[in-house]
């Protein structure tokens, strides 16, 4: 074909210009690359429409609303302008060509309780003419309709080798009556990352934390789709981080190029998994998207400040010899189904994903430690029925809540520098949430027995009339 002959030293698009980047062994000049890049975005964003209608039962609702996450960092910023400008195309070309999305948002978390940012920087990025949604972190901490209670971790015990793990916890109000004792939101976001041992657990939990308020936000919006802007690299770092950190029975739902779990409406979508960072950092200066730096835990610091850090550059550092690698990567993965069990499993109290009810026996096969002494503590036992005493010196029950925590999320909590662990409201919430989907559950288990042998009861008005013949 005449179309697809390559002309040595000239865009392999155009064929006329000089090219300008090298993409796969593809020269390209600036306004093909370009070109190219809104193409792929446009193709992996209307593949993803196609998946969520098929799932759809009433084909005739009207598209869904999304929610951009924007951190205003280059591939969140590259996200959103490529979408706004596929929402607006397909806008003007009337009712014969239905826009993927009805509507598209914008969602931010600050993260200036924790870091130094720029005021109004991302505000700008995303521009007036969207609609802006934004969440602070120390949210976390603030009364909900649902929920006044925070989740205090009394004493977390893993034990290799022992039956059970011992995770104890109770509830706190927010409101007390001894007002030197309360504290801002601001106050207990920063003892709780004060707390935590290692960069790699302060990361794990911001995580956590900010996938819950842009979830949460795009609830409120009415949004159905939250998109995400994970890059190839970023996904590919993330595999190996998250293997390390024994992340590996929810890894197929945390960088799927779509998710839907847990089953509550909302679908989590990527559709920056195709770029690699270098094309995104092309992408942006070329076509004018701007973009900020996002401070985190390990900004300056060496590669081997966290986890995160230490993979981000393997990764970066082994692709620059070996252009394949991070293409390959994400594709191995992607190839990944979640197990039956995953997606049948509670959600986690503080990440919200899939608890393994096999993670104590899987460390207990593989940790090497040293061999508890004779004198040492007996084994930890369950905290049903367990009490402990508040600073008045009443009882108060405590809740063992290791069944609710996934792996991960664990090992961060076991290794907290103080005690007295004090949770954010949603890990609250969650408790409570399953304490009343399970009496629910068994409530219709009994009515579902019941039906099935109501027709071999004796009813006790017939009991009494055989009894009067």
């Amino acid at each position: 074909n005449e179309r697809q002959q390559r002309v040595p030293g000239k865009c392999i698009k155009c064929k006329t210009a000089r090219p300008n980047v090298t993409i796969r062994k593809c020269l390209y000049c600036k306004p093909c690359f370009v070109r190219t890049s809104v193409v792929k975005f446009r193709a992996a964003l209307s593949k993803s429409r196609r998946r969520i209608d098929d799932k759809r039962t009433d084909t005739q609702q009207p598209a869904p609303r999304a929610m951009v996450a924007l951190s205003g960092g280059p591939c969140s910023s590259a996200l959103l302008r490529l979408a706004l400008d596929y929402h607006a195309s397909m806008s003007q070309k009337g009712a014969a060509v239905q826009s993927p999305y009805s509507q598209i948002l914008v969602g931010h978390v600050d993260e200036s309780a924790l870091f130094d940012v720029v005021d109004g920087a991302v505000r700008s990025i995303a521009g007036e003419d969207v609609g802006f949604c934004q969440a602070r972190l120390e949210d976390v901490f603030a009364a909900t309709e649902d929920s006044d209670a925070l989740l205090e971790i009394v004493a977390a015990n893993i034990a290799p080798g022992s039956s059970v793990d011992s995770f104890k916890a109770r509830f706190v109000q927010l409101a007390c009556d001894n007002k030197a004792e309360q504290r801002s939101p601001r106050e207990r976001l920063h003892r709780l990352f004060d707390s935590l041992g290692s960069a790699t657990n302060r990361e794990s939990l911001l995580d956590a934390i900010k996938a819950f308020l842009l979830a949460r936000l795009a609830r409120a919006s009415g949004c159905s789709v939250l998109l995400m802007g994970d890059s190839a690299t970023r996904i590919a770092s993330k595999i190996v981080s998250l293997t390390s950190r024994g992340r590996g029975f929810s890894l197929p739902l945390e960088v799927a190029s779509e998710c839907a779990w847990p089953q509550d409406g909302l679908t989590v979508v990527r559709p920056m998994r195709d770029f690699v960072a270098k094309e995104i950092a092309f992408l942006n200066r070329w076509a004018g998207f701007a973009s900020v730096v996002v401070p985190t835990f390990t900004t300056g610091a060496p590669a081997h400040a966290s986890i995160d850090r230490l993979t981000e550059a393997f990764v970066v550092g082994l692709d620059r010899d070996f252009v394949s690698t991070v293409p390959t990567v994400c594709r191995t993965v992607q190839k990944l189904e979640p197990r039956a069990e995953a997606l049948a499993a509670s959600p986690c109290l503080v990440c919200g994903m899939p608890v393994d009810p096999g993670s104590q026996a899987w460390r207990s096969r593989l940790t090497v430690s040293d061999a508890p002494s004779p004198s040492g503590a007996s084994e930890p036992r369950p905290a049903d029925g367990s009490s402990d005493q508040d600073n008045d010196g009443a009882a108060v029950s405590l809740l063992d809540i290791s069944a609710r925590l996934c792996y991960a999320c664990q090992s961060v909590l076991h290794f907290c520098t103080s005690d007295g662990l004090v949770l954010p409201a949603f890990c609250a919430g969650r408790l409570a949430d399953k304490a009343r989907s399970s009496a629910s559950n068994n409530a219709q288990a009994h009515e579902a027995l019941r039906k099935q042998v109501e027709d071999f009861l004796i009813d006790s008005g017939d009991e009494d009339s055989d009894n009067g013949n």
